[in-house]
């Protein structure tokens, strides 16, 4: 329905590109859609069949490397730490006393927990399209990969994460 005064802006799909591309779908619903499904950036489109397995591929691989660089992280954490410290995994516990870690370490880590917090985000955003593909393409990266990278040890417990 046109406002008067409003010009009929329609959905708001032309914004200075003649309108040849039509807006993202923004459901906010769970749904199965293959059309105009945007991942993350605009030009990351489901449009067919062939684009959403190829994304979904690409998704499941992101979810799989996730989990493959916390155990990198976790690796590179165990390898800084103090010798004789006890290293705790618990996301309620610090992985060494602070006061036992080196300045640049520290900055390290956090840079590391940064990288990490903004890959899990990403993550959620893609889980937030509520596409029921691109769902089970994060799911199964992140069970894949926490299968392939997840250690031996029974503490080392994840704490919450965006997916």
């Amino acid at each position: 329905m046109d406002m008067p005064g409003h010009g009929g802006h329609g959905g708001h799909g032309d914004h200075g590109d003649g309108g040849s591309r039509p807006m993202c779908a923004m459901n906010m619903a769970f749904n199965w859609s293959t059309e105009n499904v945007c991942v993350l950036f605009d030009f990351w489109r489901v449009n067919s069949n062939t684009s959403l397995v190829l994304t979904c591929a690409a998704v499941f691989l992101l979810g799989y490397l996730y989990e493959l660089a916390r155990a990198g992280v976790r690796g590179w954490e165990k390898s800084h730490a103090p010798s004789g410290t006890l290293v705790s995994t618990s996301s309620s516990t610090p992985l060494v006393g602070t006061d036992a870690i080196r300045n640049d370490i520290r900055w390290k880590r956090a840079l590391f927990y940064g990288l990490l917090v903004a890959y899990s985000y990403s993550l959620m955003l893609i889980f937030m399209t509520y596409n029921g593909f691109l769902i089970l393409a994060v799911i199964g990266g992140a069970v894949t990969g926490h299968y392939a990278y997840s250690s031996d040890e029974w503490g080392s417990v994840r704490g919450a994460n965006c997916h």
